[in-house]
């Protein structure tokens, strides 16, 4: 599939009024311009205010009599949807195919830069239940994707932007809203993918809105990674490493808990009076080589132009809100981060090859009870620091084949179905390797599993630390576990003599164990990366990093393998704000053959190599 390269849009001469005011000699500049500088591919949202402006109509005494079209006109159309709006998005289409440029469509608008747009027939009503909004939601889509299916510049329909901002709900809700809308969709074009459009989706059932549940209604997942809103990520600077790897983090485990294809749809820095116009650019620049290397399948920024001077709502409502975000300038003038989408494009276009998918070193295995986004994200910095390129998984659904399995930063007494830890086990003693680290919580045959007994154990908060080759390492958990060795390796104890890492054999294979939540402790620590936990990983994992094709040992480059056959594509992400000697080795019968982008020896700051090697 053709990576998914551009940005979101409004006209810039309306923002959310261009289809009311719509200026369609506005709307082609602003496309040309686009269209020049790289951009392929944009997001667009059809305002519902504006196309399906229903209102009520209501008898004496308050009684519900029968719905018009604002301005007590009388609807044209059995969906009632604005004829004349219509017409203007069908002149919008017009205009994208002469630039050449694919949209994916946010059906259900009615959310927009903190303000809500909404017909006026369901103020008041929460428009993920409701059963009239429902009914008008469909209507909407039977009307709309119907008239407009026939269009070649329509990619794939969206769902609607951030629709899980729209009304509270619960999990059934919100699967229930996903999928009458998607079937809604599909009802009338079967041939486009349909996309999420979410944004803060969850892994298991802590909140309303799940992956898995939205990758059982669309095509196409979707992450929207900014630093600013996102949970865990600002906690270090804009260009520190935590934070750019942020969008690859997050998009990959939404694509492999999900098992769909998913996208960074909307990414972005919120502005100058967060971040500067340049640290913005160079902030995209690396994290589409990231993004591309690691399987997701496009990139849009938000968005096209600045909204800082229209007389419009939410711009006029809130001052600091997404008025400043634009990759051009009001002369059109590129900033830096479409100058790096034009680069990214003319990249992409220079290859003679798909990039096949990475290597997959290991599998993270997330549990019940944790804070699953913030242990894998911690456990994806702290593996990538080690060479290792992390699968997530699920805990309960189907167990996938691995050589190294990581069970990070367990808690609570409902951590996975007892029979799915009775296979994790078997899988070890067939000669996989697993790594367990623990907090607060109840694991069946743990000393069989980890060669040590638990002696006795109580609430914990006190500051503790261990060492590990030299380097301190500070502990944060919820329950301090006394233990015994009993069959296992001890290569470090606590501060009061208690074994903290151990390694025991389990049949064929390994089990590494911390007796502390190594990666949970990482979640809230201010400029935690790199740091002296990555030496852990380093030194339970020395036997799998020596099997890498391709090793790096600089904790800030990222390097992802992509063999096809005796070719192998390597690509390597530099995550710091310093060019970085790349140090890097191949395996026995790997040579470079030759550089596609950069020195391989040598990365520029926050900047990517991609490389050939083939086989001898």
């Amino acid at each position: 599939m053709e990576f998914i390269l551009g940005c979101n849009y409004w006209a810039s001469n309306a923002g959310t009024d261009m289809w009311r005011n719509f200026d369609a000699a506005a709307v082609e500049k602003d496309l040309q311009a686009l269209s020049s500088n790289g951009v392929s591919h944009m997001r667009v949202f059809p305002n519902w205010r504006d196309f399906q402006p229903v209102m009520p109509v209501y008898a004496a005494k308050t009684k519900m009599h029968y719905f018009l079209l604002e301005g007590d006109r009388k609807p044209e159309n059995p969906y009632y949807l604005d004829e004349a709006v219509m017409d203007h998005f069908a002149l919008f289409l017009t205009l994208c195919e002469k630039y050449n440029i694919k949209l994916i469509i946010g059906l259900i608008t009615g959310w927009m830069s903190g303000r809500t747009f909404i017909p006026s027939a369901l103020f008041g009503k929460n428009v993920l239940t409701d059963p009239l909004a429902l009914h008008f939601e469909q209507l909407f889509i039977k009307g709309f994707v119907s008239r407009f299916k026939d269009s070649p510049a329509i990619l794939a329909w969206d769902l609607g932007n951030e629709c899980n901002g729209m009304n509270e709900v619960d999990r059934w809700q919100a699967v229930a809203w996903a999928g009458i809308i998607s079937n809604a969709i599909k009802a009338e074009d079967a041939t486009r993918p349909v996309v999420s459009g979410m944004h803060g989706l969850q892994v298991y059932n802590t909140g309303s809105w799940l992956i898995q549940d939205q990758a059982l209604h669309t095509d196409i997942l979707t992450t929207h990674p900014y630093a600013f809103w996102c949970q865990h990520t600002k906690i270090d600077r804009y260009m520190a490493l935590r934070t750019t790897m942020h969008p690859t983090a997050q998009t990959k485990l939404y694509a492999e808990i999900g098992g769909k294809p998913c996208m960074a749809e909307e990414i972005g820095s919120m502005g100058p009076s967060i971040n500067c116009n340049e640290n913005a650019g160079t902030f995209l620049r690396l994290n589409l080589y990231s993004l591309w290397a690691n399987g997701s399948i496009g990139a849009m920024w938000w968005c096209n132009f600045d909204q800082d001077m229209l007389p419009y709502a939410p711009y006029v409502d809130n001052m600091g809100t997404e008025t400043e975000l634009g990759m051009m300038d009001k002369n059109y003038k590129p900033r830096p981060v479409l100058t790096e989408i034009k680069h990214f494009a003319d990249f992409l276009s220079s290859l003679d090859f798909d990039l096949p998918p990475a290597r997959t070193d290991a599998v993270c295995i997330l549990s019940r009870d944790q804070d699953q986004w913030g242990v894998a994200y911690m456990t994806y910095i702290l593996a990538r620091q080690t060479g290792l390129n992390l699968r997530f998984a699920m805990a309960d659904e189907p167990l996938p084949d691995a050589p190294l399995y990581l069970l990070p930063s367990t808690k609570g007494w409902s951590v996975m179905e007892t029979g799915y830890w009775h296979a994790l086990q078997k899988k070890v003693e067939a000669g996989a390797d697993l790594y367990v680290s623990m907090d607060d919580c109840g694991l069946q045959h743990l000393e069989k599993v980890s060669g040590l007994k638990v002696i006795d154990s109580y609430q914990y908060r006190e500051a503790d630390s261990v060492t590990v080759n030299g380097q301190k390492i500070s502990i944060l958990r919820d329950r301090k576990y006394i233990m015994q060795n009993v069959n296992a390796q001890v290569l470090a104890c606590d501060e009061a003599g208690d074994p903290a890492i151990a390694v025991n054999c389990l049949g064929k294979g390994k089990v590494y164990f911390l007796n502390f939540p190594m990666e949970a402790g990482l979640i809230y620590r201010h400029n935690a990366f790199p740091g002296p936990e990555s030496a852990v990983y380093q030194t339970l994992f020395a036997d799998h990093i020596r099997k890498l094709p391709v090793r790096c040992a600089d904790p800030y480059l990222a390097v992802t393998c992509h063999q096809q056959g005796d070719e192998m594509y390597v690509v390597i992400c530099n995550h710091a704000e310093t060019d970085r000697e790349t140090g890097i080795t191949f395996a026995d019968g790997w040579v470079l053959d030759k550089t596609i982008r950069g020195d391989i020896s040598r990365v520029p700051a926050f900047d990517a190599c991609v490389a050939k090697l083939k086989k001898l």
